[in-house]
């Protein structure tokens, strides 16, 4: 193999093997971005689903519940004696 034949294969390995390394490192740059943008999504979701908690226990209040009831539905609170129990026998 002749000298400068040797040298320019050695001078392709060498550009190469530096734009592969050029690649690698704008791959890591754009993973790191994208990883970036994920971890903000995942806060803003779990800013969302507090969010979301707290609105489903304001619902679930019994307070609230029996106004809506008392209120809205004209509904009463039952006394003992309107409540009839039934027993079976085997």
């Amino acid at each position: 193999m002749t000298r400068p034949k040797f040298l320019s294969i050695i001078f392709l390995l060498v550009i190469s093997f530096i734009f592969l390394k050029i690649y690698q490192h704008n791959l890591l740059i754009k993973l790191s971005y994208e990883k970036q943008r994920f971890v903000l999504k995942k806060e803003e979701l779990k800013q969302k689903k507090n969010l979301l908690l707290v609105d489903f226990y304001k619902l679930k209040d019994f307070k609230r519940i029996k106004n809506i009831a008392s209120q809205e539905l004209g509904l009463q609170e039952l006394t003992l004696s309107q409540i009839k129990t039934f027993t079976s026998v085997y």
